[in-house]
């Protein structure tokens, strides 16, 4: 059942749906190179999820340039990172997607 609020929502503590997931990946990049890894997830329903990702690095813009993602399906996404160093490094993410239970 749905329920619309027109009203602020003020959420203390941990949120929890079915809908929104959220882990990390770690990518061993290759220098000055887009370097792909696969991500599984198990989401809900047959809509195509949105997908967020940052970089964990102490070298933002410097030498973490780019992340993001391609590919998305209810079953998971392809996670890009583009570095000019070859330092492992965990790229975080959260999805979510509109549920069709």
């Amino acid at each position: 059942m749905a329920k619309t609020i027109n009203d602020d929502l003020v959420v203390s503590g941990a949120l929890s749906a079915a809908n929104i997931l959220f882990g990390s990946v770690t990518i061993s990049p290759q220098v000055n190179e887009p370097t792909a890894a696969e991500v599984k997830i198990n989401n809900v329903g047959t809509n195509e999820p949105v997908v967020l990702l940052t970089a964990h690095s102490g070298h933002p813009w410097t030498r973490v340039r780019e992340v993001g993602y391609r590919f998305s399906s209810p079953s998971g996404f392809t996670a890009y990172i583009y570095r000019t160093s070859d330092a492992d490094t965990d790229v975080h993410w959260m999805s979510w997607q509109e549920y069709t239970g």
